[in-house]
């Protein structure tokens, strides 16, 4: 585990993470601009109420994406559906050991 030096609002904190010190140094200058949007641009200026307006803002958008990653995923998984099924009948109207088509079967 690895310690993370970050600052959010002027405050340095030291976190110990598992994910790249890149990343936590992302996502805390992400957390820091949209404290410093709701406080319009002044870090003293931050309330308590500001942090939860960043966090609910934050939470939503992750919720967002998680509803547009499973609808993807479900849109990929029929794409791959039909995808074997014409596969399928392809290597099915090929006569192996003739190396020649078949006449399609009908469906």
């Amino acid at each position: 585990m690895e310690v993370v030096e970050i600052e959010i609002l002027g405050r340095r904190y030291s976190l110990q993470s598992d994910r790249p010190a890149s990343h936590i140094k992302q996502v805390a200058a992400f957390v820091d601009g949209r404290l410093r949007e709701l406080a319009g641009g002044s870090a003293s200026a931050v309330q308590r109420d500001h942090a939860i307006l960043a966090a609910l803002n934050i939470a939503s958008e992750l919720f967002l994406l998680r509803e547009r990653t499973t609808r993807l995923r479900g849109a990929v998984g029929d794409s791959l559906d039909r995808l074997v099924v014409r596969l399928d009948r392809a290597v099915a109207s090929t006569d192996p050991e003739q190396g020649t088509e078949r006449a399609a079967e009908p469906g």
